[in-house]
């Protein structure tokens, strides 16, 4: 009996002792430094946007994906340029009067 126990706190002290190397190693798993201040960089995709340089487009990774505010601040944005395209369209497509 006295030999499990001493199996179970050795297995124990192991697991402590392999997650505390793990995270030495490999690190707590932290998938990008900060990006530079957020509306900076809210700044930064609306020119991106503006010049048609989608690719430029960039946003703060977080847990759960990007962080909700700046995609809806692109999405935004998108869509104004959207309208303003389409109130153009109708402006040229109407006949001119003389």
């Amino acid at each position: 009996m006295l030999t499990w126990i001493l199996l179970i706190v050795v297995l124990a002290a192991f697991v402590v002792l392999g997650t505390w190397f793990w995270g030495r190693v490999f690190g707590r798993a932290e998938v990008l430094p900060p990006i530079e201040d957020q509306q900076k960089l809210i700044e930064n995709n609306r020119e991106s946007i503006a010049t048609g340089d989608l690719d430029s487009v960039r946003f703060e990774v977080v847990p759960r994906g990007y962080r909700p505010e700046q995609v809806d601040d692109v999405i935004a944005h998108l869509s104004w340029q959207i309208e303003q395209a389409h109130m153009r369209i109708e402006s040229l497509s109407l006949p001119e009067k003389d």
